[in-house]
C-alpha cells in the first residue's frame, strides 16, 4: 500500500526550487520568508539536552521548573523549562520514554515566582497525580508524584496547569512530551525499520511572537494568543536531509491556540498522500490514507510518508494549507480577571486593540518544514495492515450528556457556565458508559476540547462545516484523526461532536478531573468545568 501512495504521489515530485519561488497558492508562497534569515537544519532530540529522550528505568526524577538552561541558542522555546538530571546526563524538558505497566515517579520543584503545578496530559492517573490545578506548588515548595503508566503505547505530553497561568506558563517554555511503549510499538519499529532520532521523529509545532514575552491583547484572550512564526522543535525554517524510504512523524500542536490543517506537498504544491497510524491515544487498529489532517492545540497524530519513489535532489514540503478559522470576529473583546477564576493576577495587553490575527492569520497557508532528498537507500518493508486492537466501547443503555459551547457576557462558556474552582457540575458514576454531545453555536469559533484521564471515542460528527466534511471517512462524518482513542476533539462552529466515554478506572474513592477548551486563553479566562467521579 505504501509503495502504491510513494508512486502516485512523488511521480510528480519536481527538483529543488529557490527559497523565494512561488509554490501553489494554497499553500505558502514559499519556504522562509524571514528576511536574511536562512533555512536551519530541523534539531532532533537525542539522549540529552533540549527535548532528550529519558527513560527513567525505576528512577525517582526531580523536573525543576525555571529558567530555560541547556537549550542550543539557535532554537526559540521560551525563556523557562524543566531541568532534569539522570544519570549524568542534563535533560531541557525531556521526552519522558515510558513502558505501559512502568511505575512513574517525579518530584516537581518550582523555582518560579508564581505557583505552578504539572499535568500529565492524556494520561489515566488519579486526581492527586493529575495536576489539574486543584493544588498548586508554591514557588519554593516541591511536590511528588508517583504513578503507574496505564496508556496503550502513544505519545502524550506534560505541561502547567495553574489556572489563570496555564497560558502564560506554557508558552514561556514549560512543556514536553511522554512517549508510552508496549508491545504493539516494538512489533510496529521492527515491521518498518524505524528509529527514534533517525527515521522515526518527533515534531513539536509551536507558534511564537517576536521576543520572550506573553502580552496577550483584549482581542487575544478572546480568540487565542497567536504567533508571527512557526517553531519545529524549536526550529525556524527547518529543513531534514532525508533518504528514499518511509520515515515517521510524530506531531504535537503544542501551541496555545492555533489549529493547522498539515499536508505533505512537492515544491509545486502537487499533493503527496501520507499514512495516518495514530493519534491522542494510540496506534489506530489499522492504517488510514490521508491528505490532509486538521490538528487542533494538545492534539497529536503518528503519520508516515513514503519516499521511495523521490529522486534525489527532490525538495517536499509539509505545510498547514489555507482555510477558515471560524472565528467569531462579532464577539466582543473584554479584558478576563484571570484572578477571579483561578490563582494570580490578570496578564494584561501590550496595547489595547490589538488585531487578533496578527501577522499570520490562523489559517493562512505556510510550509512548517522542509524534506530534502539527499540519498538513494533500499527499503522494501511493508506496514501492516494490522496495527494494534482497539475494542469499540460498549454505549448500551449510555445516557446521553449535553453540552453547549458558546460566549457570553464576555466570556467562552460550556453550559453557559465557567469554571468555579472545587464545584464539579458534571458528576459520573465510576465503572459506567456515557455519550456527550458536544454542540458549538454557530455564532462561535472552534474550540477544541479536553477530557483529562480518560480516553473518548469519537462516535459521530453531525452539520460539520464544508471543509471539515469533505475529510470524512465514513458515514458517521468522522475524519480519519477521528478514529481509535482521543483526549482532544475539535469542534468547529455549527458542529455537534457525538463521543462516548468509560469511566472505568482502579483508584478507589471519589476523584476530580477537569473538561475544558485547551485554546488556553479560553481555558485560563473559565472555559472549564469540574468533573467527578464518584
Amino acid at each position: 500500500m505504501l509503495h502504491g501512495l510513494a508512486a502516485l504521489g512523488l511521480a510528480a515530485a519536481t527538483r529543488p526550487v529557490r527559497p523565494d519561488a512561488l509554490a501553489s497558492p494554497d499553500i505558502a508562497d514559499s519556504f522562509c520568508l524571514t528576511g536574511s534569515v536562512p533555512a536551519q537544519r530541523l534539531f532532533i532530540p537525542g539522549n540529552d539536552g533540549y527535548l532528550g529522550r529519558l527513560a527513567p528505568r525505576g528512577d525517582t526524577l526531580t523536573f525543576t521548573a525555571g529558567a530555560a538552561g541547556g537549550v542550543p541558542s539557535a532554537l526559540s522555546t521560551g525563556a523557562l523549562a524543566f531541568s532534569v538530571r539522570h544519570r549524568g546526563r542534563r535533560y531541557a524538558n525531556p521526552t519522558l520514554v515510558l513502558q505501559r505497566g512502568e511505575r512513574a515517579r517525579i518530584t516537581l520543584v518550582n523555582s518560579l515566582a508564581e505557583p505552578t503545578i504539572t499535568h500529565w496530559h492524556g494520561l489515566t492517573v488519579d486526581t492527586r497525580n493529575d495536576g489539574n490545578g486543584s493544588f498548586l506548588v508554591p514557588p519554593g515548595e516541591r511536590y511528588d508524584y508517583d504513578f503507574e503508566v496505564r496508556n496503550r503505547a502513544g505519545m502524550y505530553w506534560y505541561h502547567p496547569h495553574p489556572h489563570g497561568r496555564t497560558a502564560a506558563q506554557t508558552y514561556r517554555g514549560l512543556y514536553g512530551v511522554i512517549l508510552v511503549e508496549d508491545d504493539d510499538e516494538r512489533a510496529l519499529r521492527k515491521a518498518l525499520d524505524v528509529a527514534p532520532g533517525t527515521t522515526e521523529i518527533p515534531l513539536v509545532l509551536q507558534d511564537r511572537r517576536a521576543g520572550i514575552d506573553y502580552a496577550p491583547s483584549p482581542d487575544d484572550l478572546t480568540h487565542g494568543f497567536l504567533g508571527d512564526e512557526l517553531f519545529v522543535n524549536g526550529t525556524h525554517c527547518p529543513y531534514l536531509d532525508v533518504a528514499t524510504r518511509l520515515y515517521r512523524f510524530r506531531i504535537l500542536n503544542a501551541a496555545n491556540a492555533r489549529t493547522l490543517s498539515l499536508a505533505f506537498r512537492t515544491a509545486t504544491g502537487t499533493p503527496i498522500p501520507f499514512t495516518l497510524i495514530g493519534n491522542d491515544g494510540g496506534l489506530l487498529p489499522a492504517p488510514v490514507q490521508c491528505t490532509q489532517a486538521f490538528i487542533s492545540t494538545a492534539e497529536r497524530i503518528d503519520v508516515l510518508v513514503d519516499l521511495r519513489h523521490a529522486a534525489v535532489g527532490d525538495t517536499l514540503r509539509l505545510s498547514t494549507l489555507a482555510f477558515d478559522a471560524m472565528h467569531a470576529e462579532g464577539a466582543t473583546s473584554a479584558p478576563v480577571d484571570h484572578s477571579a477564576v483561578g490563582h494570580g493576577t490578570p496578564e494584561r495587553a501590550a496595547a489595547a486593540g490589538h488585531d487578533h490575527s496578527g501577522m499570520w492569520p490562523e489559517g493562512a497557508p505556510r510550509t512548517l518544514l522542509e524534506l530534502r532528498v539527499r540519498k538513494r537507500v533500499a527499503y522494501d518493508r511493508r506496514l501492516p495492515a494490522l496495527l494494534s486492537t482497539l475494542p469499540r466501547i460498549d454505549t448500551t443503555n449510555a445516557p446521553e450528556r449535553p453540552f453547549r459551547l458558546g460566549f457570553a457576557k464576555g466570556r467562552w462558556r460550556i453550559n453557559d457556565r465557567v469554571f468555579e474552582m472545587g464545584v464539579t457540575p458534571i458528576e459520573v458514576k465510576r465503572g459506567t458508559a456515557e455519550t456527550w454531545l458536544l454542540r458549538n453555536y454557530h455564532t462561535s469559533m472552534p474550540h477544541a476540547m479536553h477530557l483529562h484521564a480518560f480516553a473518548f471515542e469519537v462516535l459521530a460528527r453531525e452539520t460539520s462545516p464544508d471543509a471539515v466534511a469533505a475529510l470524512a471517512v465514513d458515514p458517521q462524518g468522522r475524519l480519519p484523526t477521528d478514529l481509535g482513542r482521543k483526549d482532544t476533539v475539535l469542534v468547529w462552529p455549527g458542529e455537534s461532536v457525538r463521543i462516548a466515554i468509560d469511566f472505568t478506572h482502579p483508584f478507589p474513592g471519589p476523584h476530580t478531573y477537569m473538561f475544558h477548551c485547551h485554546n488556553l486563553e479560553h481555558e485560563d479566562a473559565g472555559m472549564m468545568l469540574g468533573v467527578a467521579v464518584t
